[in-house]
C-alpha cells in the first residue's frame, strides 16, 4: 500500500462500451483494486479495500439516514451529456467524426500520469507550511482520457473519495455509487458501498462484462461517493463529470427523488436505489430511469396495519379500556409522508382515521405529526406526546426516529396508565435501537417492525451472499440494505451484458436491460457462481429469471419491485445484548397473502 494525497479534485466523464463505442473514462477493474484520496492499493487476491468495514448490526432492506441535501449545481467541469455515452476505446469512431474535438490525450494512463506531475509541481511550489514542514507530495491523481471532451478529467472529487477497480485500463465502464458514507449514517451506509463494490470485485474476477458482439470484457470500475455534505454537487460528478450510466444508490426515497428530478434524469443516467420505499418514486416523470429494489410503503402497509390492530386489540383487554389512543410520528420526507398516507385506509377504535372518535382536534384518539429531520432535537413533539400519553407510537423515520423521538419520549414519560408500544419500519432498525433498548427488556419486548426479508427462494441466495461479504470483510452483513445494495449492483451488470452490440450503454439500454432480468427460462442468481451464465444468456438476447438476496429481479412498469417478503420483526437478546430477529410472521406483498403468526421475541 502505499501513502497518498490529492491536491486537487476530479471532473470527468463517460465510460466504456463495446465494439465502435468507448467512453474515455473507460477503465478495466483489476480483480480488486481500490483507491481513496487517503491511500492507493492495488491486488490481484482477496484483500483490496473499498471502504471501512463497519459491524453496524441491522437487517433486512430499507432505507435509513439522509443526506444534508444542497441545491449548488455542484463541480460540472464539462459539457451537458444526454448521459451515459460511450466511445470507442481506440477512439476511431469519434476521431473521424466531423463534430469531434482535438484529443489533448489518448489514454487513462497518460492523464494519471499528467495530473500527478501537475499536482506535485503545485506542492513544489507552495512550499513549506506555516510550521516549516513541507508534508508529503501526492504519489497519484486518478484521471482518465474522455475523448468526448478530448481532454483529461480526474476521478476523485470531494465527495468521491474511492475508485474500486483498475482506472488506469482503458476499455472498462464506469459505475458510480452513492451513499451517506459519513457522519452518523456512515455506520449504516458503508455496508451498502461495500455490498455494492463487492459484486463489481466479483465480476471482474471473472473479466467483466460482455458487450453483444464484442470478442473483449470491459471489467467495471466504481466510483463511490458520499451524500451526505452535498447531494446535487456529488450527483453532479458522478452524471455531468464522469457521465456514468448507472448509479447504486441514493439510501433515502427524499434523496432519491431530488437527485432524479436535478441530476440523473435531465442526465440520462439511471439510478437503482436499494433501499427507497416511497412509492411516490412510481410517480416520477423520469423516462424509466429511476428504479427501487424493495416493496414500496404501499406494499408493505398491509402487514402493518394488521399489527397495529393486533396491538390495538391487545391493549383493550391488557389496559381494560375502549379507546385506544395511537400516535403516528413521521419524518416530513418522501419516506415518512408515504409510509403515514399508506395508513390512510387503518380503521381504528371501530372507526376510520378521520372518524371525530380519532381526529378530534382535543378529544381525539389519534394524533399525526410530521418533524424536520434537520433539526437538531424533536423536543416540541416529545413533550407533546408525553401529555398525549398514547398506548401505540407508529415512527415512520430512520434513525432520528429513535435517538430524538423514542428515547427522549421513554426518558420523559409520566403516565402511570402504560407505556406506548411501538410499531417501526426497517429504516428504524439500526444499531441506536439496539442501544436504546440495551438493558430494558421492557421497552425491547414493546418495539416491533416491518421489513423486507428473504423469500424462500432468495434465502440461499442470501445465506450465499453473507458468506462471501463475511469473507471479504470480515463483518456479518447485519446492517438494513446490504444484500439489496448487493442485488442493485448486479442487475446494472447483467443489464449491461443484455445491450446489443448495435446500441450504447447508456441509462436508457441499461433500463432495457433491466426487462430481460425476468420472464426467461432460466432461474439465475445474483453471485459468483452463475455470473457467466448469466452473460451467456444475455449476450445471446435471451430473458432470464433473475434472483436477488431478497426479491426475484422483477419490476413493475414504474420501476418498484413486483413482489417480495416483508417480516415482522421484533428486538431479542443473545445473552444481554439485544439482537433483531424475526417474529414468524411474513407477508408476500404480490400474493397479498400473510403467512406464520407474531410470537415476541424471547426471552
Amino acid at each position: 500500500m502505499r501513502a497518498m494525497r490529492l491536491s486537487f479534485f476530479v471532473t470527468c466523464s463517460a465510460l466504456v462500451t463495446g465494439a465502435g463505442a468507448i467512453g474515455c473514462n473507460s477503465v478495466i477493474g483489476l480483480d480488486k483494486l481500490s483507491v481513496d484520496s487517503q491511500s492507493a492499493n492495488a491486488t490481484s487476491g482477496t484483500n483490496g479495500t473499498t471502504g471501512a468495514t463497519t459491524g453496524a448490526t441491522a437487517s433486512n432492506g430499507g432505507e435509513t439516514g439522509g443526506s444534508t441535501e444542497s441545491t449548488s449545481s455542484g463541480t460540472t467541469g464539462s459539457e451537458s451529456t444526454t448521459g451515459g455515452s460511450t466511445s470507442s476505446s481506440s477512439g476511431s469512431m469519434e476521431a473521424g467524426a466531423p463534430d469531434a474535438p482535438p484529443s489533448e490525450c489518448a489514454t487513462n494512463a497518460e492523464c494519471t500520469n499528467r495530473a500527478t506531475a501537475l499536482a506535485m509541481a503545485m506542492a513544489a511550489e507552495a512550499g513549506p507550511s506555516a510550521d516549516g514542514e513541507a508534508g508529503a507530495p501526492p504519489t497519484t491523481v486518478p484521471s482518465i482520457c474522455l475523448r468526448s471532451a478530448g481532454k483529461c478529467v480526474p476521478l476523485l472529487s470531494d465527495d468521491c473519495t474511492t475508485i474500486t477497480g483498475d482506472y488506469l485500463n482503458d476499455d472498462a465502464i464506469l459505475i458510480g455509487t452513492l451513499f451517506s458514507t459519513k457522519g452518523s449514517q456512515g455506520a449504516t451506509n458503508l455496508p451498502r458501498q461495500q455490498s455494492a463494490t463487492l459484486a463489481a470485485e466479483e465480476v471482474n474476477r471473472l473479466g467483466g462484462v460482455p458487450h453483444a458482439g464484442d470478442a473483449r470484457p470491459h471489467p467495471l470500475v466504481v466510483v463511490s461517493c458520499d451524500e451526505s455534505t452535498n447531494l446535487v454537487r456529488a450527483g453532479n460528478h458522478l452524471v455531468q463529470d464522469l457521465r456514468v450510466p448507472a448509479i447504486v444508490g441514493p439510501n433515502t426515497s427524499q434523496d432519491t427523488l431530488d437527485l432524479s428530478n436535478k441530476v440523473t434524469v435531465p442526465g440520462g443516467t439511471i439510478v437503482v436505489s436499494p433501499t427507497a420505499v416511497a412509492s411516490s418514486i412510481s410517480d416520477l416523470l423520469d423516462n424509466n430511469l429511476t428504479w427501487i429494489m424493495v416493496p414500496s410503503d404501499v406494499q408493505r402497509a398491509p402487514l402493518m396495519i394488521q399489527q397495529i390492530n393486533a396491538i390495538e386489540t391487545q391493549l383493550r383487554t391488557d389496559r381494560a379500556r375502549e379507546a385506544i389512543k395511537l400516535g403516528i410520528v413521521f419524518r416530513n420526507d418522501a419516506l415518512g409522508a408515504g409510509t403515514r398516507t399508506s395508513l390512510n385506509q387503518m380503521v381504528f377504535n371501530h372507526k376510520p382515521l378521520t372518524d371525530p372518535v380519532n381526529a378530534g382536534s382535543d378529544s381525539g384518539s389519534v394524533k399525526i405529526d410530521g418533524y424536520d429531520f434537520k433539526q437538531p432535537n424533536q423536543n416540541a413533539i416529545v413533550a407533546k406526546y408525553v401529555d398525549f400519553a398514547p398506548d401505540i407510537v407508529v415512527l415512520a423515520g430512520t434513525a432520528e426516529a429513535v435517538t430524538q423521538v423514542m428515547s427522549p419520549l421513554e426518558q420523559q414519560w409520566t403516565n402511570s396508565g402504560g407505556r406506548p408500544y411501538y410499531v417501526l419500519i426497517d429504516s428504524a432498525k439500526v444499531p441506536d435501537l439496539l442501544t436504546a433498548t440495551n438493558g430494558n427488556d421492557d421497552l425491547r419486548h414493546r418495539v416491533r417492525g416491518t421489513g423486507i426479508t428473504p423469500g424462500i427462494a432468495s434465502a440461499p441466495v442470501y445465506d450465499a451472499f453473507s458468506l462471501d461479504y463475511r469473507g471479504r470483510y470480515q463483518a456479518i452483513p447485519s446492517t438494513s440494505g446490504t444484500g439489496s445494495s448487493y442485488d442493485a449492483m448486479y442487475s446494472v451488470v447483467y443489464a449491461l451484458a443484455s445491450i446489443p452490440k448495435d446500441q450504447s450503454i447508456t441509462g436508457a439500454t441499461i433500463a432495457t436491460g433491466l426487462r430481460k432480468l425476468s420472464g426467461g427460462a432460466t432461474n439465475i442468481a445474483v453471485g459468483g457462481p452463475q455470473i457467466l451464465a448469466a452473460f451467456q444468456k444475455l449476450s445471446a438476447g435471451d430473458s432470464i429469471n433473475g434472483l436477488g438476496t431478497f426479491v426475484p429481479l422483477e419490476w413493475d412498469q414504474a420501476g418498484n419491485v413486483a413482489g417480495g417478503t416483508i417480516e415482522m420483526w421484533c428486538i431479542g437478546a443473545s445473552g444481554t445484548t439485544p439482537v433483531f430477529k424475526s417474529s414468524g410472521l411474513t407477508f408476500d406483498t404480490k400474493a397479498q397473502q400473510a403467512s406464520g403468526a407474531y410470537a415476541p421475541c424471547a426471552p
